[in-house]
């Protein structure tokens, strides 16, 4: 192999060893926790449930490696949260672990939809909000007394996976649809939509941020005040890696198909790809 070559192919245990020369963070304005913690985990260890050599997280058992689970920060949700995870959707590829992992355990719960035998069953699903855009989905500010519902769907998988879900599950159908409002997503992964299609960890803030926001108008209290940016500290360390990655490595190429061409910060040569080197290298059980 060349040196070129092993380059490429670095691991994402060997980035974390570089120096960190990130300028430019679309995510350093909201309050989340010092990701030093994260940093300090050199290497993969045994999920202690399935035994996977993992690093950070198992993503099938949700369980936490490497560190004490008291010094990640802790997001409570003020309702419950389901994810309904397309079963092709890679869990290694899924963001929406993050949540279940920040958050309480008993406040998220990840389905994975499998037709015809796999499809999450909700009581009283008029109580629920299912987060996806369309014509009957309304933003969380007009609709009233938001406290009737107890808990919110989103869909994980990607955009034609997604619409097949929403599409081909009745009960779903019963559910208010909700959106929220339009946001350039800074996921690094390449995406045949355009940059306003946001990865799942980040729909899932979003929506808790102004159902907050609604939530505080409709009993004219205070604004916003921080408490669930911390649902993106996976999310901002593993975007801030894939940053210094290419910044520091001038012979690691991005993905020219990306949608947002100026993505990486910094740096003059954005031509070409191996992405999948460096963001596969973030899948846990690799």
């Amino acid at each position: 192999m060349s040196t070129n070559e092993e380059s490429r192919k670095r691991s994402i245990d060997q980035l974390e060893k570089e120096e960190d020369p990130q300028k430019l963070d679309p995510l350093g304005d909201l309050k989340i926790d010092d990701d030093q913690v994260l940093k300090d985990i050199r290497q993969r260890s045994a999920c202690p449930s399935c035994k996977r050599s993992v690093k950070y997280f198992c993503y099938k058992c949700y369980q936490v490696v490497g560190m004490d689970r008291s010094k990640l920060p802790h997001v409570h949700l003020p309702i419950h949260l389901d994810v309904i995870k397309h079963h092709k959707e890679l869990d290694g590829k899924s963001t929406a672990i993050h949540a279940k992992i920040i958050s309480d355990d008993k406040d998220v719960d990840i389905h994975t939809y499998c037709p015809p035998d796999r499809i999450p069953q909700f009581e009283e699903p008029e109580k629920a909000l299912l987060l996806f855009p369309g014509p009957s989905a309304k933003q969380l500010k007009d609709i009233p007394s938001l406290d009737s519902f107890n808990r919110v769907v989103v869909i994980d998988g990607t955009w034609h996976q997604a619409k097949q879900i929403a599409h081909n599950t009745p009960i779903l159908n019963k559910m208010q649809k909700v959106t929220i409002a339009p946001r350039k997503t800074t996921f690094w992964r390449f995406q045949n939509v355009d940059d306003q299609h946001l990865a799942t960890i980040e729909a899932i803030y979003y929506f808790y941020r102004e159902y907050f926001e609604a939530c505080q108008q409709q009993q004219h209290q205070t604004k916003y005040d921080g408490r669930f940016d911390n649902l993106l500290f996976y999310y901002k360390f593993f975007y801030n890696l894939i940053q210094r990655t290419y910044q520091t490595n001038k012979t690691a190429k991005f993905s020219h198909r990306h949608q947002q061409k100026d993505y990486i910060k910094n740096r003059e040569d954005k031509s070409e790809e191996k992405e999948e080197d460096i963001t596969d290298s973030s899948r846990n059980g690799k």
